[in-house]
């Protein structure tokens, strides 16, 4: 980014972010981070129209404090399991050994370890399609659908 832009990565995304919001009249969240799981839980953070940053050193200590349904692929019954032996942060997840994960929850044990730990070696393809582009309103005050 730097090479072609001449910018940082973070300087090159709040110019794409202004002007989204000049050319098009939306807003939009964004997150910058060293891999997938946390680009996408960083953009997640600040809504609407946030910009969050999670650098690699800060990593462990921004991801403690987070509910474990933060993590990618722990959804209702995987948090419930995770509830009932005490783990309800990432950071208790992160106290935790592998061996220990992969015993009580087989291969979905190494995702917790790793991703907790902020480990995520999946491919970023900006080539494909998108999956969906959505749209919201926030209003002043609470509304009643």
């Amino acid at each position: 980014t730097e090479k072609l832009h001449g910018l940082t990565p973070a300087e090159t995304i709040l110019n794409l972010v202004r002007n989204i919001r000049k050319t098009v009249g939306i807003t939009v969240s964004v997150g910058l981070s060293h891999n997938k799981f946390l680009a996408k839980l960083s953009s997640d953070l600040d809504t609407p129209n946030g910009f969050t940053v999670i650098g690699q050193s800060e990593t462990l200590d921004r991801l403690a404090p987070m509910p474990v349904e933060k993590i990618w692929g722990v959804g209702q019954a995987m948090q419930k399991k995770l509830s009932a032996n005490g783990v309800k942060t990432i950071g208790h997840l992160q106290n935790l050994e592998e061996a220990f994960l992969l015993k009580q929850y087989g291969n979905v044990g190494q995702h917790l370890f790793r991703l907790s730990r902020g480990l995520d070696d999946r491919i970023v393809s900006p080539e494909r399609e998108a999956k969906s582009i959505s749209s919201e309103t926030t209003f002043d005050k609470d509304i009643a659908d």
